[in-house]
């Protein structure tokens, strides 16, 4: 395809995509003639790439760049791959610097709960600075009381890698790094407060009568309960459609 053409597919402006093959982020296509090349699908998987690092992940060029060496380098593990992209993402949203006893609170907590995480990894770092978040407003830091939310992060974290598509090309799997650890932690953030608000109007919230579904619920399955205030009555519905 023409870079007219790779421009459409990709949904970039074509200065952007010659941005991109200035700075070597983009391989340069197959010249057919002294001024116009020709690109592949592996181009178009590319730049699906690099618009996740930047539009997404909000990473400098500088720092796509770092990270798509390692989508190049066959012989770099896909663990360590994996690891550069993480990294990447996580220094993007860093902020204050950690105070030395929040490292060591990170330090202890991790050992704690059994997670080794990579020599010198940026993640310790990114874990204090929420720890002296939680210390100074009295808050406690240690294991045993953040055990709950240590859980349902490895478990998260489980349903995550086996999303990566391992047999993949590498640029999939940073791809996939990229989009989950940024975008699907949006969506686990949204959920968080959506099951907030349901479980406080389960358990604070006035009895509600039970909606019976339409056609009846599966055996074993709870009966589905409906504030007032996020719409009308199952009865209600059903007269208006009726």
């Amino acid at each position: 395809m023409r870079i007219s053409e790779l421009a459409q597919q990709s949904g970039l402006p074509v200065a952007t995509i010659k941005f991109y093959l200035r700075e070597g982020l983009l391989p340069a296509g197959v010249p057919i003639s002294r001024t116009q090349a020709e690109y592949s699908d592996a181009h178009l998987e590319r730049l699906r790439l690099i618009r996740a690092l930047r539009d997404i992940a909000d990473l400098p060029v500088a720092t796509v760049g770092t990270v798509l060496s390692a989508v190049d380098d066959d012989e770099l593990p896909l663990l360590d791959l994996l690891g550069v992209t993480q990294t990447a993402v996580a220094a993007s949203k860093a902020s204050a610097v950690p105070t030395e006893s929040g490292m060591k609170l990170a330090e202890q907590l991790l050992t704690d709960l059994g997670w080794m995480l990579t020599e010198d990894s940026p993640l310790v770092e990114s874990l204090a600075r929420v720890l002296d978040v939680l210390d100074g407003e009295g808050e406690p830091v240690d294991a045993e009381s953040l055990r709950p939310w240590a859980e349902a992060a490895w478990a998260v974290a489980e349903v995550e890698m086996d999303h990566i598509p391992v047999e993949a090309p590498r640029a999939e799997a940073a791809h996939t790094v990229t989009v989950g650890t940024v975008i699907y932690g949006e969506l686990l953030a949204q959920l968080r407060l959506a099951a907030q608000e349901a479980v406080s109007l389960e358990r604070f919230g006035p009895p509600q009568p039970v909606m019976a579904p339409v056609e009846g619920p599966a055996a074993g399955a709870p009966a589905t309960r409906k504030h007032p205030r996020s719409g009308r009555r199952a009865d209600e519905r059903q007269r208006s459609q009726g």
